[in-house]
């Protein structure tokens, strides 16, 4: 955000931008004279009559944009002629170079003021925002109550106990009357319930809707039923239920539904770069986008992409399609030429209506078209589903299927950048590598799902219980990776060793029985070990040693350390904490 826009409100920076745009348009009307005055019937002055289109069509779609409706005629009429001469359809007659100077002659008599400027279709209808994204971190599991309501008392005690090996604060309920009392007296972060009660086959939905009429309740509600048919399932959306799960109960399903419905931690900003020659144009769109809470930059040549993109981790691109020197589709091939951007939405804002120069622009891989003027809103809406789409996409291709860490290519390179960052300001930094102990005998005896559950635990543990600049990843199977930057060696000791504790601490159900898991952790620190190779192989040999010594401990990689024990020497005996 320029420093203007800091201080100015949204009235304010329109009628800046207006006022420039009227400022401009006399030299641009002086540019279009110019040009008419060098072609004659008959031209093949390329170079001209393409500065003299890309002109057009920019004031038609920036006056349209600033409420100039009174510009958009001339400037439209001009701009089609011009790309029928361009598209070989019509040849540059006496005529027609007329009609050009006649359009021009029409918008220098335009008598325009930036307060009579229309606002009808281009206002947003949204407000700024409340607060800055991050500045209220929503609170961790700990801190959100959920209320389980469920006459089967077996399964509400048992969802309950996975339910807090998970880091949620869950309080049961075996009736209805039970739980709108609870309701009453105190609003919960979220609400499980099931679909049928003594009192009817939909009483559970039909509670809702009394709770959320009677109580006031916006919590959103988890429906859990025996039935998975059509119309329970249509009944728990009438509820406004926010999911629904069949039993048996799948806990970690429930844990990711809860994750997703109770977070409060605000989204991070979607970050959009805009590039367009007409700064004023440039400047309005990233003020609508701003006004939605987005984080822009501004590139007004196309050469100037590349370099913003390569400090700019942008989620979408806006891009206007005629630009001097590189146009928009042009832009695009060079992009998708390039690993990191074969993915990167890219929109075409345009004031161009011609749907096949539409189509045949995005044929070189773009995501979407939007015609000048847009309405605020709807640029808005538009960049924020294409942005969403590529952060989804994006987390499935670095994030764990399963936990929801990041996956293991990913660690490493976050890895990489963090002892670059490491060096660069002379910091410490620590990684470790954790291993859940006798983790096949879990799933031996308990089952895959179980085990299952068991990552989840511990992945949920890292994340709930490390610092907020920490960075954890699942390394593969039951190893886990953890990057604690710019904390020395006795620090990073002591954080996992409170992890090692705490977990060991989690009781696990299955069937009615009930066990614990611990872990065993290497941990190298930089710059003893100087590069991320050294510190992932450095880390790896003290995990081994920590399980040669007898599982359950942290141990510190030495400089000295020799090779990693052999594997005869790690055979797994039998394991007391599991029966």
């Amino acid at each position: 955000m320029t420093p203007a826009r800091d201080t100015e409100s949204l009235d304010q920076i329109k009628s800046r931008l207006r006022g420039s745009f009227l400022s401009q348009l006399p030299d641009r009307l002086h540019q279009a004279r110019a040009l008419l005055a060098t072609l004659g019937p008959g031209t093949e002055d390329r170079d001209a009559l393409q500065t003299l289109h890309r002109l057009f069509h920019t004031l038609k779609g920036s006056g349209a944009s600033f409420g100039f409706t009174s510009i958009e005629a001339p400037a439209k009429a001009a701009e089609q002629a011009l790309a029928q001469v361009l598209d070989g359809r019509l040849a540059v007659t006496e005529a027609l170079l007329t009609r050009l100077h006649e359009q021009v002659d029409t918008l220098a008599r335009l008598d325009l003021d930036p307060a009579d400027a229309s606002d009808t279709p281009h206002r947003p209808s949204f407000a700024l925002p409340a607060r800055r994204p991050g500045a209220d971190r929503g609170g961790d599991r700990r801190e959100r109550l959920i209320y389980l309501c469920d006459d089967d008392p077996d399964l509400i005690q048992q969802l309950a106990q996975q339910l807090a090996c998970f880091g949620y604060q869950v309080r049961p309920f075996p009736t209805l009357a039970a739980l709108h009392e609870a309701i009453r007296a105190q609003t919960p972060a979220a609400v499980i319930m099931d679909v049928t009660f003594p009192e009817g086959p939909f009483a559970g939905p039909e509670a809702l809707d009394l709770l959320r009429e009677d109580a006031g309740l916006a919590a959103p509600c988890v429906f859990i039923s025996n039935r998975d048919d059509f119309a329970a399932r249509l009944r728990a959306v009438r509820a406004a239920g926010a999911a629904y799960c069949p039993k048996p109960i799948k806990t970690v399903e429930i844990v990711e539904i809860l994750d997703l419905i109770t977070d409060r931690t605000p989204t991070e900003p979607f970050h959009v770069l805009i590039v367009d020659d007409d700064r004023d144009l440039a400047e309005y769109h990233a003020m609508v986008l701003e006004s939605a809470g987005m984080v822009i930059r501004v590139a007004t040549a196309p050469d100037q992409v590349l370099g913003l993109l390569g400090t700019f981790s942008a989620d979408l691109v806006l891009m206007d399609l005629y630009m001097p020197d590189c146009s928009g589709p042009e832009l695009a091939r060079v992009l998708r030429q390039i690993p990191d951007y074969t993915s990167l939405p890219i929109i075409y804002v345009s004031s161009e209506t011609n749907m096949d120069r539409q189509f045949e622009a995005m044929e070189v891989g773009v995501d979407g078209f939007l015609t000048k003027p847009i309405a605020a809103e709807r640029l808005v809406t538009e960049v924020r589903l294409r942005a969403e789409r590529m952060r989804m996409l994006h987390a499935l291709m670095v994030r764990d299927s399963l936990t929801g860490l990041f996956n293991h290519n990913t660690i490493l390179q976050f890895l990489e950048v963090a002892v670059a960052s490491a060096k660069r300001v002379d910091r410490p930094l620590c990684f470790a590598m954790i291993d859940i102990d006798r983790f096949k005998q879990v799933n031996d005896t308990y089952g895959h799902a179980t085990g299952d559950q068991v990552l989840m635990a511990l992945s949920r543990t890292l994340k709930l219980r490390l610092r907020n600049n920490d960075l954890v990843g699942r390394y593969g199977g039951e190893e886990f990776a953890v990057i604690l930057a710019d904390a020395a060696i006795d620090e990073a000791h002591r954080i996992i060793e409170t992890l090692r504790a705490g977990f060991a601490e989690v009781v696990f159900t299955s069937d009615d029985r009930e066990f614990s898991c611990t872990f065993s952790a290497g941990l190298a620190g930089f710059p003893a070990f100087a590069t991320a190779e050294a510190l992932t192989e450095a880390a790896d040999q003290a995990l081994y040693r920590a399980k040669d010594g007898g599982r359950n401990r942290v141990v510190l990689a030495r400089a000295e350390a020799g090779p990693i024990p052999d594997a005869a020497v790690l055979r797994e005996t039998e394991a007391p904490n599991i029966p």
